[in-house]
């Protein structure tokens, strides 16, 4: 089994074998970020689009990918399909299947979207200076991205290769979180 960056590389020269582990590793990935989406109907057809989209112009999008931590392959890709599944919910036509509740929006008013905007600018800076103190500052952000953007558990995360146990990642989340607590009581980041 190739490293994540030696598997790119593969891909890269046009090596099937590579492609073909790249799916068989990632495909599932790909089908439940799309599901989640709300992308049921389509899921297949999205899912191929996913895959060419990855090899499209010489694979543009393979090329992107820096691989610079365990685990970052798999976040790329679901990456790739969230793309995929929101181009295709922002294309249906008028009157097609609703959008998933968790991606519409209501329409704030312009105040509400201003302190929105405001609390999501201090909560990133407070999760930055949360993930600058700690022992491991990179490790630690790709753990807090894995759980609260991409939404994996603790054990999924701690199955990524990022070098710690569930129980190792959960402690890191819970430092986190007792520390965002702290700053965004205090009024800082």
């Amino acid at each position: 089994m190739l490293a994540e960056r030696e598997l790119v590389d593969a891909c890269l020269r046009g090596e099937r074998a590579a492609w073909l582990q790249l799916l068989s590793d990632h495909d599932r990935k790909v089908r439940r970020v799309l599901w989640r989406l709300g992308a049921r109907e389509e899921l297949d057809d999205l899912r191929q689009e996913v895959w060419a989209r990855l090899l499209a112009r010489d694979a543009a999008a393979m090329r992107r990918f820096r691989g610079e931590r365990a685990g970052s392959l798999r976040v790329f890709i679901a990456t790739v399909a969230r793309s995929v599944a929101l181009d295709a919910l922002r294309a249906r036509p008028p009157g097609a299947e609703e959008i998933p509740e968790s991606l519409v929006h209501g329409g704030p008013d312009p105040e509400t979207a201003a302190g929105d905007a405001q609390q999501k600018r201090q909560l990133a800076a407070a999760l930055e200076k949360v993930t600058r103190e700690a022992e491991n500052p990179a490790r630690d952000r790709d753990i807090l991205r894995l759980h609260f953007e991409e939404g994996h558990s603790p054990s999924e995360i701690a199955s990524m290769g990022l070098g710690l146990s569930t129980r190792g990642v959960e402690a890191v989340l819970r430092r986190a979180k007792a520390r965002l607590e702290q700053l965004l009581k205090e009024g800082q980041p």
